[in-house]
């Protein structure tokens, strides 16, 4: 039975979504003002991971993810780039696509803009005006009322007292228009700073605020009532209690029945920064191990609800595990093709897999208890790896072996070798690592060869010494 720990009750409870085949989900996006960093990225791989365990699950995916294209950031970039607002957030936004592609991702079936959904935004915030949620103040922008909504930190679980000026949402206001220091913004009246982009509207042209961007857009496509909505950790407060605020406050009804949320990314015990220098993209961390589903690996690895530590020591391990998998599948493909069979034991085989699908499904019911499921891949793969070493695996337990795996991809998405792109950087730094190596062959230096050939093999490449040159590919 399919459980998930509801951050809205912050217990584990039974799954069951409003109807039974289709599960509505939205996934707080990116803010498309520079390249994604690996916090960013780790988010998406656990709604990622979600979604594939649901549809294997036998659910039906209604996904949504946001496109933040308009805010303090986006506009500041992009007029320091002298582009156009529009051109400079949509080569951000492909770039975030290209990682999900590197990460294999799959892409939400809506990725819709904040900027092509004003209208929505407007028509909501003149709901919450009309309830008496929301308030013009003297600079003329709208802002949330927040002593009128009686809930408001309960989600969070903050007391009235507790809350903070802060909650504006990426726009910088005085706070002295405001009724109260905690009330944020849903509309900011245009100044001289946004130059022009602005939006006309009943209470005066401006732009939205950024918590009414998620509730808007996440009610247009998925409904009043959500059945999953995620997001990093971070988000809870004030941005996740900000649209309950908004969206309950504007319906009346229940705004989202599961919320679940992912941990801190830490850079080497610390916290991602940029005054620490530790804010990595994915093309940065993929110079040290070019694998990008090494990182995918080390995300899912863990627990979605536990902080992570990451460094490059780790990222190491996860490509050197991912190595072992893959090899491990190349092994059972092999014998797929083999025509011995006299030994086959391909009753214990389907036995063992019966029971490993069994684990698997057990674990991830368990709120996606990815940890306990890899720890039984590698149980699997070390049982079936001394059959092969005893011959005992043929062409009918491999296939067995290998659907399984293809089976289980399906979740994982990291199980198959996939053939990257190599960089032409990278590529140089091959070739180099290769011709250093050649030159200590021919001095007979093995040791230092050997070294090269293992950096290499760490690198995700081997390398094969021909007759008069040495050739290599991507594992």
């Amino acid at each position: 039975m399919l459980k998930f720990y509801n951050t809205l009750n912050r217990k584990k409870e039974i799954f069951k979504p409003l109807n039974n085949e289709i599960v509505n989900i939205y996934t707080c996006g990116p803010t498309v003002y520079n390249y994604a960093h690996i916090g960013n990225l780790s988010a998406y791989l656990f709604a990622d991971l979600l979604k594939r365990y649901l549809k294997y699950s036998g659910y039906k995916i209604n996904d949504v993810m946001n496109i933040t294209d308009v805010d303090d950031k986006t506009i500041r970039f992009s007029k320091e780039k002298n582009k156009p607002l529009n051109e400079y957030t949509c080569f951000f936004t492909q770039e975030i696509l290209k990682d999900f592609e590197k990460l294999n991702i799959i892409i939400p079936k809506k990725l819709p803009k904040a900027t092509e959904h004003v209208k929505e935004m407007i028509t909501l915030i003149q709901k919450l005006l009309n309830n008496g949620l929301a308030y013009q103040a003297d600079d003329n922008s709208i802002y949330y009322r927040v002593s009128a909504f009686k809930d408001y930190g309960k989600f969070a679980r903050l007391k009235r007292g507790e809350l903070k000026n802060g909650g504006s949402g990426r726009i910088n206001n005085d706070e002295y228009s405001k009724e109260e220091v905690a009330d944020f913004v849903l509309w900011k009246a245009w100044t001289e700073k946004d130059g022009e982009i602005f939006w006309d509207s009943p209470f005066g042209k401006g732009r939205p605020g950024w918590h009414i961007e998620c509730s808007a857009m996440s009610m247009k496509y998925l409904g009043e009532t959500l059945d999953i909505h995620t997001g990093g950790i971070d988000l809870i407060f004030p941005h996740h209690q900000n649209e309950i605020a908004q969206s309950e406050g504007s319906t009346g009804k229940q705004f989202v029945r599961y919320w679940l949320h992912s941990g801190f990314l830490n850079i080497n015990k610390e916290k991602m920064s940029k005054s620490l220098g530790n804010v990595y993209t994915l093309k940065e961390i993929m110079e040290n191990v070019p694998n990008p589903l090494a990182f995918r690996y080390l995300i899912l690895s863990n627990h979605y609800q536990q902080n992570l530590n990451f460094n490059f020591e780790a990222l190491q391990s996860s490509s050197n595990a991912l190595n072992k998998i893959h090899s491990f599948i190349k092994r059972i493909s092999e014998k797929e093709n083999s025509k011995n069979n006299l030994n086959e034991e391909s009753v214990l085989v389907e036995k063992q897999i019966s029971l490993s699908k069994e684990k698997f499904k057990d674990y991830m019911d368990d709120n996606l208890n990815t940890p306990k499921a890899i720890a039984d891949l590698f149980i699997f793969i070390n049982k079936i790896n001394r059959l092969v070493d005893k011959d005992k695996i043929g062409p009918i337990s491999a296939r067995l072996i290998l659907n399984f795996i293809n089976d289980v991809d399906q979740i994982w998405g990291f199980l198959k070798p996939i053939k990257n792109k190599i960089s032409q950087e990278m590529e140089e730094k091959i070739n180099n690592l290769i011709e250093r190596r050649n030159q200590y062959r021919k001095n007979q230096e093995w040791n230092k060869a050997d070294l090269i050939r293992e950096e290499l093999k760490k690198m995700g490449i081997t390398i094969k010494d021909l007759e008069e040159k040495t050739v290599w590919e991507t594992e």
